[in-house]
């Protein structure tokens, strides 16, 4: 099955104010190297036939150009975010303008906080939810109710893992590859026994952000420093596409933050 996603150019990315533990408004973005580095995956996508299309970037938010937190599409049925954050709640009419003018007509806005597929992720016929840190647990039912899916709620306990996206990633419907770290007791054991085959990264890797990947057909895109998870991957059988991610991890964000899958 053919893969379609929404990408924002980095046009107006910087650190403009503090949310998580990996963003410091000192540490300012070099505009330039991070275009370079959303091009190359932009053209990764292209190459391996994944249809992109794009939301223009709106100056004033800097993070929209991580275009996972602008909803959850499934079945062209979409869940809009609920941001915790002030400082991101002006991505959400955006977000929505564009799928209406895109032709979605099913269109949802959470009454709790939820922050799109950056904390829910899709694999088989279950939606991995996450919760702890940005997202509100009482937002899955809501997701389960609005799908018609199975939810299985996942509980995050690291706060440089604040999103579901930055430490778990289903590889396809039998396979997935995480972080244990940031999980609870019982999230581990859902995880574990809900997939055939599962991967563990190494902290390192897992703070490199080698888990906020893109998997597609047998392909999977993630960061470059992640060099232990790309063997991993070879040895299961998956073809690692490494990219640079360096300006976007300055925000906390990777490869998997700068896309959003748009299942018809």
């Amino acid at each position: 099955m053919s893969k379609k996603v929404l990408m924002c150019r980095p046009d107006f990315f910087d650190i403009e104010y503090e949310i998580n533990p990996w963003m410091h408004k000192e540490n300012h973005v070099d505009r330039e190297l991070a275009e370079r580095q959303w091009l190359q995956i932009h053209d990764i996508y292209i190459a391996l036939g994944i249809a992109v299309e794009r939301i223009d970037p709106v100056g004033g938010l800097p993070d929209m150009v991580f275009t996972a937190n602008g909803g959850l599409v499934i079945d062209s049925k979409v869940m809009l975010p609920r941001f915790l954050n002030q400082e991101r709640r002006g991505e959400t009419p955006e977000f929505e303008r564009w799928f209406k003018l895109n032709g979605y007509t099913e269109i949802q806005m959470p009454e709790h906080n939820f922050e799109g597929e950056g904390d829910c992720l899709f694999a088989g016929d279950t939606l991995f939810a996450g919760h702890g840190f940005r997202s509100d647990l009482k937002a899955h039912a809501e997701l389960k109710a609005f799908f018609a899916k199975p939810v299985i709620s996942l509980k995050l306990i690291n706060p440089h893992f604040y999103h579901l996206d930055t430490c778990f990633c289903p590889l396809d419907d039998d396979t997935v590859m995480f972080f244990p770290g940031a999980f609870d007791d019982d999230s581990q054991k859902a995880i574990r026994s809900h997939f055939k085959t599962v991967i563990e990264a190494s902290p390192r890797d897992a703070e490199r952000f080698g888990l906020n990947a893109v998997s597609y057909n047998n392909n999977v895109v993630l960061s470059n420093e992640a060099e232990d998870l790309h063997q991993q991957l070879k040895d299961h059988g998956f073809n690692p596409i490494a990219t640079p991610i360096t300006e976007f991890h300055k925000s906390g964000g990777g490869v998997k933050c700068l896309t959003l899958e748009l299942r018809a």
